[in-house]
């Protein structure tokens, strides 16, 4: 973390490693996406759905060519949320001798980065897109938003309903690579079932991670609170991209009266480039 000292007013300090770093446990989703950062052009971004499907044909010899089998393609856009915060010391507190902190503004810089991260990972899982034209605001569509509807599902948690989410990315052919992001209650009572059996534990980009076996192969375990206690869903990373149109960055504001100020900003959103490369599941109590 740089300090005070090396402040230039004005200057713009690249700041993703900070965010990389902090709330790595608490915030795993957006800890995750952000080594899957692509750079954008503008604050809407579109892409083309990512196939999955299998189009290819056995020949026999001499055969001609075969048909044109045109991919299931789809249009798919979405917004880049401007996440922003601003850490601000007086220059009283900045220059009295803080127990345990060696420099104030320094450490109000973390803390703001971990607030602006903790709002990333509830937009990234939660969020849903937008753009307000009054106040140019732009909203980004969450992960959960943007499954496929026949991939959502709902009901008791069981180990059939697990196994029914898990299938469904079987179904579709992207299960050689699943993270699975649920709350420790969730991942408590699926262990209890049995529906699953532990495999090893291991660090996965400074978050703890689980392996486990289930019918349909191996799948991983990561602890996502934000979630809440009734949603859980599994995910090929290889369909998932977060694009950036601002890099997380700090800005040195002016010196305004008795104080020092950060400006801390960035514009990001995420993207599942295929709908069906993720499912999740709801508890819903039954009636």
């Amino acid at each position: 973390m740089f300090t005070s000292k090396d402040f230039v007013v004005g200057q713009n300090y690249d700041m993703k490693d900070v965010l990389i770093e902090v709330n790595k446990k608490q915030n795993p989703f957006t800890t995750f996406l952000l080594s899957k950062s692509v750079k954008a052009t503008a604050p809407q971004v579109h892409w083309i759905t990512e196939e999955i499907a299998d189009s290819a044909v056995t020949l026999g010899e001499g055969g001609n060519a075969p048909d044109f089998k045109k991919d299931t393609l789809a249009p798919k856009d979405n917004y880049l949320e401007i996440f922003a915060n601003t850490a601000v010391v007086t220059n009283t507190a900045q220059y009295s001798t803080a127990k345990g902190i060696s420099d104030l503004l320094a450490h109000e810089v973390d803390k703001k980065s971990k607030a602006i991260k903790r709002l990333m990972e509830r937009k990234f899982l939660h969020g849903v897109k937008g753009y307000d034209s009054a106040t140019q605001t732009y909203t980004t569509d969450g992960i959960l938003t943007q499954i496929n509807a026949d991939h959502q599902i709902k009901g008791a948690l069981t180990g059939d309903a697990f196994e029914e989410m898990i299938g469904k990315l079987y179904d579709a052919g992207v299960s050689d690579n699943l993270i699975v992001f649920l709350p420790a209650r969730i991942k408590k009572a699926l262990t209890e079932s049995k529906v699953v059996e532990h495999f090893a534990k291991d660090k996965f980009l400074g978050f703890d991670i689980d392996e486990y076996v289930t019918v349909f192969g191996t799948v991983r375990f990561a602890l996502c609170e934000e979630l809440g206690n009734n949603k859980m869903f599994a995910v090929n990373p290889d369909y998932l991209e977060m694009p950036v149109l601002i890099p997380f960055h700090g800005q040195v504001e002016a010196v305004s009266g008795s104080k020092q100020s950060v400006f801390l900003e960035t514009q990001a959103g995420v993207n599942l480039l295929n709908d069906k490369a993720a499912a999740s599941f709801e508890i819903v109590a039954s009636k």
